[in-house]
């Protein structure tokens, strides 16, 4: 049942893509690649997701000692009410609700360029995945189904690896950034289209169900959520811009001073 708003806005994005799709045939299209600018987003994404890994080498599990002592009155007020929630089977559903966000930006292939549609979306899910996460390895917040008594909750849960890797919410990350990502385009490359903000309702609605659904099953907080889905959101947005050919309006280069080696986004 708290799959249906999801279904609904998911099948009507992807129709409006479909028969508004001709609209876009007569006009130039709006992105191009730069062989300079492609690898370093590439690369990017991928050191974050690397120096993840590194960072997560030495992870421990908690204890038994250490789980007993957590207290859901230690948690902020905003995030409490998450620890009392736990629903495999919702999880189980927000794990094939962000599969059908995430594959929906795939109709915009159906444009004349499509290489580069596809690329653009490779390196937004790259780098959304490896800034998410950096943070879940910088930061190894306990989830809040390890705060819950329930019995249902087992100990092998609360004790995985994945039980400290709250922050931020994957999921919620990258539903954003491919519904930010798929209504930026489709705007983009149909500019006069009456679907535009059909399309930015549908998408917005699907990745929040996802989020919500996290929440709901006890696996995120509501900050690590709302966290998951303001970088999503924001790198959806930022990858096409950067590939905008009328104007350079974005710039994403290489930094580095005494105390930083980054990369510098400059407007």
């Amino acid at each position: 049942m708290t799959s249906a708003p999801l279904r609904a806005a998911v099948t009507a994005t992807l129709l409006v893509l479909g028969t508004a799709a001709p609209a876009h045939a007569q006009r130039p299209f709006p992105y191009r690649l730069d062989p300079a600018r492609e690898p370093v987003l590439f690369a990017g994404g991928a050191a974050l997701l690397g120096a993840s890994v590194a960072m997560d080498a030495d992870l421990e599990a908690l204890t038994v000692e250490e789980i007993a002592a957590l207290d859901p009155a230690d948690v902020n007020a905003f995030d409490r009410g998450a620890t009392s929630r736990w629903s495999p089977t919702t999880a189980q559903v927000s794990d094939v609700a962000l599969l059908a966000t995430v594959g929906a930006p795939l109709a915009l292939l159906a444009s004349p360029v499509p290489a580069t549609i596809a690329l653009m979306y490779g390196e937004t899910i790259l780098l959304a995945n490896g800034i998410g996460q950096f943070l879940k390895a910088a930061t190894h917040r306990t989830r809040p189904f390890v705060y819950n008594d329930d019995p249902a909750v087992t100990l092998d849960e609360k004790q995985s690896f994945n039980a400290r890797r709250s922050f931020p919410s994957g999921h919620a990350q990258n539903a954003f950034a491919a519904a930010v990502f798929l209504s930026t385009v489709y705007g983009a490359t149909h500019p006069t289209s009456a679907a535009r903000p059909w399309i930015w309702a549908g998408s917005l609605t699907a990745a929040g169900t996802v989020s919500y659904l996290r929440y709901a099953a006890g696996k995120h907080f509501p900050t690590d959520i709302l966290t998951g889905a303001a970088l999503g959101g924001a790198i959806g947005w930022i990858v096409p811009e950067l590939h905008r050919s009328e104007t350079v309006r974005l710039s994403l280069v290489p930094a580095r001073d005494e105390t930083f080696v980054g990369l510098s986004l400059r407007f």
